[in-house]
């Protein structure tokens, strides 16, 4: 009897953590797509970045936004880089204000700040315009956002070849993800 007790609570603890995983990944962590535009006298080159994460805390009014940057898009290694396969870690952190995007959400208005980017290891603030648009009902309080993030990468270390480059990312219509 013990070891049926105990194999039951096994499984049902296996089943609350099988449940917490999937939660997780279906309702907090949806990716988005984006494109990065470098842009120098010159010319201009797109890379497609996926695997966009876009997060709200309800408790301190951040939004983040979290993607890797294909290093050969940030460099003249070859593409099958295998020490920095997963790319540059790009974390920009934005302070905005939720009930504010909530009554502007069927304006089409854009909001203009400035965001602080880590990336390479280094922390500046950076140009951000973001566009909340309505998800679901209006009832439901769902937003996405389009979002342009401009940098330079002289600021983050990453001068050569990019001495006269500015980059864009363009996010288009992605999930904000509430944690």
């Amino acid at each position: 009897m013990k070891n049926i007790n105990k194999f039951s609570m096994a499984f049902l603890i296996l089943l609350l953590v099988t449940k917490t995983i999937k939660a997780q990944d279906s309702n907090i962590y949806r990716a988005s797509n984006a494109v990065m535009l470098e842009k120098n006298e010159n010319s201009q080159a797109v890379n497609k970045l996926t695997g966009v994460v876009v997060e709200l805390s309800n408790n301190i009014d951040v939004l983040k936004v979290r993607l890797n940057i294909p290093y050969h898009s940030m460099s003249n290694k070859p593409e099958d880089s295998t020490i920095f396969s997963r790319g540059l870690p790009f974390d920009l952190a934005i302070n905005v204000n939720p009930n504010q995007i909530q009554e502007d959400l069927t304006s089409a208005k854009t909001f203009i700040t400035h965001g602080l980017l880590t990336l390479n290891n280094i922390t500046e603030p950076v140009n951000v315009e973001y566009m909340p648009l309505l998800a679901g009902t209006e009832l439901d309080g769902g937003f996405n956002l389009s979002i342009i993030i401009q940098f330079n990468p002289g600021n983050f270390g990453l001068d050569e070849p990019y001495n006269n480059s500015l980059f864009v990312i363009r996010i288009t219509d992605a999930t904000v993800n509430r944690v």
